[in-house]
């Protein structure tokens, strides 16, 4: 990842969690609102089942050993060491953030379950073989490089692991993007430090 990018990301989760905290939660990622996406729910509550339907839908019944790339504040790391008495890593860019979920995880009692630390998603510090399970909701669009994430991605995966991920995605193409399309993405890309998405296919 380019350090000119890596930082914005940095410094914007740094300077921007607080909020994101309090507007949306623990969980710093959309929320599952059934098939249809029309179930009138709290927002928490959807965000809890997004994990839930994502666990499902990648036929995951247990996990030993976690890593959460771009684990933001901690709220999917929490999650899983609850739901699978595991052992859980969450990597991020900003120290705000690391800093906020070890902060989360003393509070909930499972500091000896989770560990949290700053590292760049395209680079893990981490042998080949340590984890059971990657698990990656909506980080996978700040990547400048998405087969090298992918590449680091399975590497780390212990045989036989499994890589949930969920990323923010632009309609299929053709037809072309419009440049109306374009436009409004490139304000996304703005505001989010996103170098670019890819087309849902």
């Amino acid at each position: 990842m380019t350090t000119t990018l890596q930082q914005r990301i940095a410094d914007f989760y740094d300077a921007s969690s607080e909020l994101w905290e309090q507007v949306w939660g623990e969980h710093m990622h959309h929320g599952y609102y059934g098939a249809d996406g029309k179930q009138q729910k709290d927002r928490r509550q959807a965000q809890i089942d997004l994990n839930e339907e994502f666990l499902q839908w990648g036929g995951v019944t247990e996990a030993h050993q976690i890593l959460d790339v771009g684990c933001g504040i901690g709220g999917s790391s929490l999650y899983l060491a609850e739901q699978f008495n595991a052992q859980v890593t969450g990597i991020t860019l900003s120290p705000v953030q690391a800093n906020r979920a070890i902060a989360r995880a003393q509070a909930a009692g499972l500091a000896d379950r989770t560990h949290f630390q700053v590292a760049d998603a395209l680079k893990m510090p981490f042998p080949d073989h340590s984890f059971d399970l990657v698990w990656s909701m909506e980080s996978g669009e700040h990547m400048p490089d998405k087969e090298q994430f992918l590449r680091e991605c399975v590497r780390v995966l212990k045989p036989g692991g499994k890589l949930l991920m969920a990323t923010w995605c632009h309609r299929p193409t053709p037809p072309a993007l419009t440049a109306d399309e374009q436009k409004h993405l490139a304000a996304i890309y703005e505001v989010y430090c996103l170098p670019y998405v890819i087309s849902l296919p």
